[in-house]
């Protein structure tokens, strides 16, 4: 997608995979994650690919955080709710804690470039719902090993033409 020269918000940034491989071709990203112990850990982890320099690392509410925030685009990898996820046949947006339409709404505020990092169950539907007015969605599945393991959404700039 459209990352490259990009200064790039990601929430629930985590153990710093899609933090590293967004620093690796974008100019600036900030890397969000509620518990310090997983801003240490992805930390350690861009510096072992020589990217820490374009990540600024913040420990805290993503929700409080984003009024604040200046971006070009958002990647959200919010909490799914752990292994539950997988135990139901369609996953909703409102087992996110909080609701993913909150995030979804609060991020909106920041950008309407933003790519939503989802369970390969998201019910689809609601991810549609979620493009305002007059937008559009695009919905990626990702494979691994001939299987969908997850969905991306894009939406805004973010959309292949």
């Amino acid at each position: 997608k459209q990352w490259y020269q990009r200064r790039v918000a990601i929430t629930a940034g985590g153990a710093g995979g899609n933090t590293i491989q967004l620093a690796m071709t974008c100019h600036h990203v900030i890397a969000i994650d509620i518990d310090p112990v997983k801003i240490e850990l992805a930390k350690h982890n861009a510096a072992v690919y020589g990217v820490e320099d374009r990540i600024e690392f913040i420990v805290g509410d993503f929700m409080k955080l984003a009024p604040t925030l200046k971006a070009d685009c958002v990647f959200l990898s919010p909490p799914w709710g752990g292994p539950e996820y997988l135990r139901q046949d369609v996953y909703s947006l409102r087992h996110m804690t909080p609701h993913g339409k909150d995030i979804f709404d609060v991020t909106c505020q920041i950008t309407e470039n933003i790519a939503l990092f989802l369970p390969r169950n998201v019910d689809a539907d609601e991810v549609i719902s979620l493009a305002l007015p007059g937008a559009s969605v695009e919905i990626e599945q990702n494979f691994l090993n001939r299987r969908v393991k997850t969905v991306t959404a894009y939406f805004g700039e973010l959309i292949s033409e």
